[in-house]
């Protein structure tokens, strides 16, 4: 999914936020102040998350899998595990 940028109207700071393609709005509430926030046009994230697209995950399989715990291969095998040990998936 693609990754957009937000820009607070009141306090001018960026939220990342993550929506499908056809279900973007064009305005949400600010985390820091609960204000209008606008999508801006961004150029720093490069592009859409895959399913494939997780080098991190290695690493992050070191941290949270415990010993005899089958290795994940995918963001969404990853989401479940952390949902399977009561933590919250992020992006």
């Amino acid at each position: 999914m693609p990754l957009y940028t937000y820009q607070c109207e009141k306090c001018n700071k960026e939220i990342d936020k993550v929506f499908p393609i056809e279900g973007r709005p064009d305005t949400i509430k600010c985390i820091h102040c609960n204000c209008n926030a606008k999508k801006i046009l961004s150029i720093g994230h490069g592009g859409i998350q895959t399913d494939n697209d997780v080098t991190w995950l290695d690493s992050a399989c070191d941290t949270l899998l415990t010993p005899g715990e089958p290795r994940l291969t995918t963001r969404t095998e990853w989401r479940a595990c952390l949902k399977r040990k009561g933590l919250i998936p992020i992006g």
